[in-house]
């Protein structure tokens, strides 16, 4: 046999080998009986891992919101959406989320127990189509393990009839679209990821966790804190300098509506005075912000800063 009839044996039967691999993950990649949630990131199908997009494909029944199913329509052709999960879920008799809080003690009571219902009516649903060998994906956005609410369903069937798909969360998003790394970052001891509504708590007003908090050197990410910075940024005040960095990333990810929004705890408030988006954006608050931060880690630990320094020191000295 020739060398060029061995290359294109080869090549076919790599080519083969490739097709059959493709069709066997394509066939089996669903486990019957299995809920997934899927993390679809934070915009639409640019995000979204392949795993992702192949669970949604596959699966027999989806859960999504009207907004969700209207980003993903293409992969949803020809499927069965049992619902959208998140329907009475974060409303109650016209009031929004943000008003739930003001709800009379009996009107929370009543909301809560009817949240519970709507969950575990859904709950039996999906448990019924899994029993049926049938498979569920739920469809959650950005990072499904934070803040994904997701968990609210899946924590009522068996670990075994649950795979969770990770997906690219807006913090991800965010720090691209800001071009900085939040680790390494010079001094900084970790990353805090919350809400001020977490961080705040329901009895007290946060001011003794941030202080604590200033105490090290931190990169801080505010999910759902837009509407809150008013409170927010007074509060970081106390504790922190007025030249610390902030910035805000409206709908990180979002190709066609990402904006960025830098300042510091003095000016931001006025930075953002004018903008309509309230409730899609991520805040982040750290010296990870300016400068080069991964840089300015490792020439900290090289203690290439003291080595600047003496230099600096030889040159403007004065000759004897």
């Amino acid at each position: 046999m020739s060398l060029w009839k061995r290359i294109n044996l080869t090549i076919w039967l790599a080519g083969l080998m490739l097709a059959v691999g493709v069709i066997g993950v394509q066939a089996g990649s669903l486990t019957p009986g299995t809920f997934y949630v899927v993390g679809v990131g934070p915009a639409g199908p640019e995000h979204a891992t392949l795993r992702a997009l192949e669970v949604i494909k596959g699966a027999d029944f989806i859960l999504c919101g009207e907004k969700m199913a209207a980003r993903f329509k293409p992969y949803l052709q020809d499927k069965t959406i049992l619902g959208d999960p998140w329907k009475g879920m974060w409303d109650y008799k016209g009031k929004t989320w943000e008003e739930i809080p003001k709800l009379k003690p009996e009107e929370q009571r009543v909301f809560q127990e009817e949240r519970i219902s709507i969950r575990e009516a859904l709950v039996r649903q999906i448990k019924e189509k899994l029993g049926e060998g049938k498979t569920v994906a739920l469809l959650d956005s950005g990072d499904p393990c934070l803040f994904g609410p997701a968990h609210w369903f899946s924590e009522g069937l068996e670990p075994q009839q649950v795979e969770i798909i990770p997906g690219v969360g807006a913090f991800s998003a965010a720090m691209a679209a800001l071009q900085k790394s939040s680790m390494p970052a010079y001094d900084a001891r970790f990353v805090m990821q919350t809400s001020p509504f977490f961080l705040k708590g329901k009895q007290e007003k946060g001011d003794k966790v941030i202080q604590d908090l200033a105490k090290y050197p931190t990169t801080m990410v505010f999910y759902m804190g837009i509407k809150d910075l008013p409170h927010l940024i007074p509060l970081l005040k106390k504790s922190h300098p007025g030249d610390l960095p902030v910035a805000i990333v409206y709908n990180a990810g979002y190709p066609d509506k990402e904006k960025v929004v830098k300042g510091t705890l003095d000016t931001i408030l006025g930075q953002i005075s004018g903008e309509k988006e309230k409730w899609n954006g991520l805040i982040i608050v750290g010296r990870c912000l300016e400068g080069q931060p991964y840089r300015g880690r490792v020439e900290r630990l090289a203690g290439y800063q003291d080595i600047k320094k003496v230099k600096k020191s030889a040159k403007t000295a004065p000759s004897r």
